[in-house]
């Protein structure tokens, strides 16, 4: 009988463990509410767009209007730039601490970045759980839908004015 006892109690145990491996070691806090940057698109001044380390894009607003001057000069479409614009107020799933893990994350080098005024957004690898996209902002890694990262892919030529 005292076999049995032991058996339950060594399993017991374990599950105790295991419950409290899994209390004590949450690897990243879910952002519920929590947006990519506190900037707020409509006093967002200039944007950058960077692939492979060279500028793609430079956006600029100019009074009320939006310019491209980088890499064509000329009038800018600015539905589509609001929509670049809204990659500040993303919603984030998580929040990891970079920790001098970029690589980890794929942000050594970074697949894009997006420079809001003087804030820089490192897009790196795709999140394999959540169907993500890591983000450096800071100090710290968010995970945010792919959308925003495809957005950085298109060309130039679809942020112009028609």
């Amino acid at each position: 009988m005292s076999t049995r006892w032991s058996r339950t109690n060594l399993v017991l145990a374990l599950v105790l463990a295991v419950l409290l491996a899994l209390y004590l070691w949450p690897p990243a806090t879910p952002g519920d509410g929590d947006l990519l940057t506190a900037l707020a698109p409509e006093a967002i001044a200039s944007v950058r767009v960077e692939r492979s380390r060279r500028l793609v894009l430079a956006l600029r607003r100019d009074g009320d209007a939006w310019a491209v001057h980088h890499p064509r000069p000329g009038p800018a479409n600015p539905r589509r730039v609001a929509q670049l614009l809204a990659v500040a107020r993303a919603p984030v799933a998580f929040r990891y601490p970079l920790a001098g893990a970029a690589s980890r994350y794929g942000l050594d080098p970074p697949k894009a970045v997006l420079q809001l005024d003087d804030q820089r957004l490192a897009f790196g690898d795709r999140d394999p759980t959540q169907a993500g996209r890591y983000v450096q902002v800071g100090d710290q890694v968010g995970v945010v839908d792919d959308l925003f990262f495809n957005l950085l892919t298109l060309p130039p030529s679809h942020f112009a004015a028609d």
